[in-house]
């Protein structure tokens, strides 16, 4: 699996050409994007080319920053008369999106806490996250390597539970120290690595607050936006 970082910035990209949350998985048989924050859907399109090749999107809650592109991908869906994406959302999870969207050209399936999908040579199993709206994480498997997301959430002890053996970690873990709010400290990034006992990526990167010093000398990493990442 390889794991492209379309955007990486909450709750609005950082100035300069940035983009918000989204997140490109390719395997052999699948393309799959978590969250369509402002700014993913051009990342996307550079990278595949053709939205065609998308098999499927998965939202892992309402807010803007992971949403907002939807919309702009509809003018695009319009123009291809034969595609219809599939959509992943959270049941009952406040999807203010779903309305825009044109009917026909989308398949929505509602998720919740421990359902488990296949898309392609991919198998997705939704968690239930700690944030202000209803947020489902998720552990994508494929050919033996697994992806653990964590989407927006606070820290929660089950977390540790759900990254325990994935390869790799895309956690919301990148606010300061000490931080009050609906998001992870870096510190807590320390906490999923012992957990997973692998790789940690630290993601959803303030536009004001840049973690790589704070996290110089460990072996978490601050995820780059642009690069693509082999699981």
């Amino acid at each position: 699996m390889q794991l492209t970082a379309l955007g990486i910035y909450g709750p609005y990209p950082k100035a300069g050409g940035h983009a918000a949350s989204g997140y490109l998985l390719e395997t052999d048989k699948a393309k799959i994007v978590f969250d369509f924050g402002s700014g993913t859907l051009t990342r996307l399109l550079g990278k595949i080319g053709d939205i065609r090749k998308l098999d499927a999107i998965v939202v892992s809650h309402s807010h803007f920053d992971h949403t907002s592109d939807l919309v702009s991908l509809n003018y695009l869906m319009e123009l291809l008369p034969d595609k219809i994406l599939k959509l992943y959302v959270p049941k009952n999870g406040e999807n203010w999106y779903l309305p825009l969207l044109i009917k026909g050209k989308f398949e929505v399936v509602e998720v919740e806490e421990n359902d488990t999908e296949r898309v392609g040579d991919v198998t997705l199993e939704f968690k239930k996250m700690l944030h202000t709206v209803p947020t489902l994480g998720v552990r994508a498997s494929s050919g033996g390597k697994s992806l653990f997301y964590t989407a927006d959430t606070m820290w929660f002890k089950e977390i540790e539970d759900y990254v325990r053996g994935v390869d790799f970690v895309l956690a919301d873990a990148a606010k300061p120290v000490g931080f009050k709010g609906p998001h992870m400290s870096i510190d807590k990034a320390e906490l999923l690595l012992k957990a997973c006992g692998t790789r940690v990526a630290v993601t959803h990167l303030s536009p004001d607050y840049d973690p790589t010093e704070a996290l110089s000398g460990t072996a978490i990493e601050v995820i780059e936006e642009g690069r693509t990442y082999t699981v």
